[in-house]
């Protein structure tokens, strides 16, 4: 692949203007809860370091690289995205990580509108059902990971249009009473929001490791969503956990417990 920066050079999203006024001090209340949850600013700055050695991984196991994608590299990729590893597995086995890994390439460094490139990463590997709604999880992964400073996290989980669900709903004054969410999935709204998160987070004065700051507030807004709404679903999906700090490294794939040891895929799609 092109070198990190030359990949990145030309690429830009321009930010969409929302069509709600976001809560600025829900954000800033966020970020203080975050702060006291994992015990100070240590505790935080830890996190964000586990993000940025993901982030060092899926560099160089993706860029500047000529060889072939092999299968235990398409696993190390695979077991640190939490939504996806436990659905997409056998789909990309049937395709084998070699055509998997020409597909990520052309993702960050093909030809075309980033919106183009998402929709050939996802048709490129067949799959139906929750694998293939978890296709678009992976190429967010993929692509925000590479590199945090232009991709803004787009997984279903920070929003989703088609159950109206996800950490972006959570800023929405009179979220919980609005029927109509007109967002969308483009890549410039995801921008917008990040750069909203940007201009608030630096009202406190807030302004290194954005990317990864960013990304835990989400999942901490989206872990308190699931705590609220469905603590069956938590039990299940998040093993019972009830500290919420674990189920956001969960969410963002650097979490530090493996149930029962050994890998975290689901080899066989089945529940």
């Amino acid at each position: 692949m092109p070198s990190d920066d030359l990949a990145r050079s030309a690429e830009r999203i321009t930010p969409t203007k929302l069509p709600f006024d976001l809560d600025a001090g829900l954000l800033k209340k966020s970020f203080y809860e975050l702060e006291e949850a994992f015990e100070g600013q240590q505790g935080l700055a830890d996190l964000i370091e586990r993000l940025a050695e993901k982030s060092s991984i899926f560099r160089d196991t993706l860029l500047s690289r000529s060889a072939p994608l092999s299968e235990e590299e398409l696993e190390t990729l695979v077991e640190r995205m939490f939504t996806a590893r436990r659905k997409i597995w056998p789909a990309f086995d049937a395709v084998g990580a070699a055509k998997v890994g020409e597909a990520m390439s052309d993702l960050l460094t093909g030809h075309g509108s980033l919106v183009q490139r998402m929709q050939r990463f996802e048709e490129a590997v067949p799959a139906t059902g929750k694998a293939q709604r978890a296709l678009r999880d992976v190429a967010a992964e993929i692509l925000h990971f590479t590199a945090p400073d232009v991709y803004p996290l787009m997984t279903r989980w920070v929003w989703d249009q088609g159950t109206v669900s996800g950490a972006i709903r959570e800023f929405i004054p009179g979220g919980d009473y609005l029927t109509d969410f007109p967002l969308g999935e483009s890549p410039e709204m995801f921008e917008g929001v990040r750069v909203w998160m940007q201009e608030s987070l630096a009202e406190l004065g807030v302004y290194r490791d954005l990317p990864y700051l960013m990304d835990v507030i989400l999942a901490y807004q989206y872990s308190q969503y699931l705590r609220a709404m469905a603590e069956g679903f938590l039990r299940s999906d998040f093993g019972g956990q009830s500290d919420f700090t674990e189920q956001i490294r969960k969410l963002l794939g650097v979490e530090t417990q493996r149930r029962f040891g050994g890998s975290r895929l689901k080899r066989d799609g089945l529940h």
